[in-house]
C-alpha cells in the first residue's frame, strides 16, 4: 500500500482541487490517500468525505508565516509514502512540511502559467530542489516552469476529465453563449463582455470578485450542473488572458459545444483544431468569431464532433490517474530521499 498525502490551499472549486478530487475518487487498490490544506476547507469538503478521504486543516491565517500550520501538516505526513503539493501555498508550507517529516518522496503538480506572479518565482524555484518529480499539466506550462521559473526536469500528465458526465449536445438557436471559471482578470470576461455581439446573449458560471451590469449578460455564481450548461448553451467562449491547461476548454470539447477561446499556449495545445482561436484582449476578433458560430449551425456541428473526439483522444480522466499512479510507484520503488539530502537541494547556491 503506498500512502498519499496531497496538500492544497484550501478545498476551493477549482481545477487543481478537483484533480486532487478525482485523483482521490479513483485511486487504486494498492493507493490510499488522504488530504492536508494549508490554510482551511471549503466547498468541496462534502465531496471528499463522501469519497471516504480523511481530512486535515493546516489552518495558516493569511499574511502569516505559517509556522502551526507547518507543524500540523509535518504531524499528518509521518506515516505517508508520498507527499504531492498543488498550487502556490500547497507547493510551499506543503513542501516546508515534508522536508521536516522526513517524507521519502515529494510529488509537486504545476497547474498553472502564473504571468501574475512576482516573488512567488523564487519561492518556487528554491524549493524545486525539494521536489522528487515536478509535473506539468501541459506542455505549455512545463515551458514556462522551465523557463521563467528556472525548474528542470519536469515531466507532462495533460489533465484529465469524466467524459462520462457530458451528454450529447442539444444547444438551441445560436444566440445562447456561456463561459465557465472564477471572476478574476485571468479568466478575461470583461473582453467577453465588450465583444458581446447585440443579437447574443451571455451566462458567466462561477464566482470571484469581478462583476457587471451588463444587460445580457447574467451572472450565475458557482454551479454543480456544468454538464447541463453546457448542453443547452450553444457557444462556449474561454477569453482568458493566459491559461496553463483551460480545464472549461477541455470540458466543452467533452460536451461537444462549439468553442471559441483565446490563443495562449495552454488554451490552444488543448482546444488544437476542435474550436476557433483568436487573439487575447482583443474584443474585435472575439465579436467576429461569436458571430461566426451564431451564423452557422453546421459549423458549430461540426467543431462539436472535432470536439467530444478529441477530448476522447487526449483527456480521459483513467488515464490521468494512472500516470500519477504510476509515478508514484516508480518514485516509491526507488528508495525516495532522507531529510538531509532534501534540505542540502534547497538550501544550495542558485544555478547561474
Amino acid at each position: 500500500m503506498i500512502r498519499v498525502l496531497h496538500v492544497v490551499c484550501d478545498l476551493s472549486p477549482g481545477g487543481a482541487e478537483r484533480l486532487v478530487l478525482e485523483l482521490c475518487r479513483r485511486k487504486a487498490p494498492d493507493i490510499e490517500t488522504r488530504v492536508a490544506t494549508v490554510q482551511g476547507l471549503g466547498p468541496l469538503e462534502p465531496l471528499f468525505r463522501e469519497v471516504g478521504t480523511a481530512l486535515v486543516e493546516g489552518g495558516r491565517v493569511r499574511r502569516s508565516l505559517g509556522v502551526e500550520a507547518v507543524r500540523r501538516l509535518a504531524a499528518a505526513m509521518r506515516d505517508v509514502d508520498v507527499v504531492h503539493t498543488h498550487l502556490f501555498a500547497g507547493d510551499t508550507w506543503g513542501r516546508l512540511a515534508a522536508i521536516l517529516a522526513g517524507v521519502p518522496v515529494v510529488v509537486t503538480t504545476e497547474h498553472n502559467v502564473n504571468h501574475d506572479e512576482t516573488w512567488q518565482v523564487g519561492v518556487k524555484r528554491r524549493l524545486a530542489g525539494a521536489s522528487d518529480a515536478v509535473v506539468a499539466v501541459s506542455d505549455a506550462v512545463a515551458a514556462y516552469a522551465r523557463d521563467v521559473e528556472g525548474i528542470p526536469g519536469l515531466r507532462v500528465i495533460e489533465n484529465g476529465i469524466d467524459l462520462s458526465r457530458f451528454g450529447p449536445h442539444r444547444g438551441g438557436d445560436g444566440r445562447r453563449v456561456l463561459a465557465i471559471g472564477r471572476r478574476v482578470p485571468q479568466k478575461g470576461f470583461d473582453v467577453l463582455v465588450r465583444a458581446l455581439p447585440p443579437e447574443l446573449t451571455l451566462e458567466i458560471a462561477g464566482d470571484g470578485p469581478w462583476t457587471t451590469d451588463h444587460a445580457r449578460t447574467r451572472l450565475l455564481g458557482r454551479r454543480e450542473d456544468v454538464p447541463d450548461l453546457l448542453a443547452a448553451a450553444d457557444i462556449l467562449a474561454v477569453p482568458s488572458r493566459w491559461e496553463g491547461f483551460g480545464l472549461a476548454a477541455a470540458e466543452g470539447l467533452a460536451a461537444g459545444i462549439a468553442v471559441v477561446a483565446s490563443d495562449v499556449h495552454g488554451l490552444s495545445e488543448v482546444v488544437g483544431d476542435a474550436g476557433l482561436l483568436v487573439p487575447p484582449e482583443d474584443p474585435a476578433a472575439l465579436r467576429s468569431a461569436l458571430r461566426t458560430l451564431a451564423a452557422r449551425p453546421a459549423l458549430r456541428r461540426s467543431l462539436g464532433e472535432r470536439g467530444r473526439a478529441r477530448a476522447a483522444e487526449r483527456f480521459d480522466l483513467a488515464r490521468m490517474v494512472a500516470r500519477y499512479e504510476a509515478l508514484y510507484r516508480e518514485l516509491v520503488a526507488g528508495g525516495g530521499r532522507s531529510r538531509a539530502d532534501r534540505l542540502r537541494r534547497v538550501l544550495a547556491p542558485a544555478a547561474v
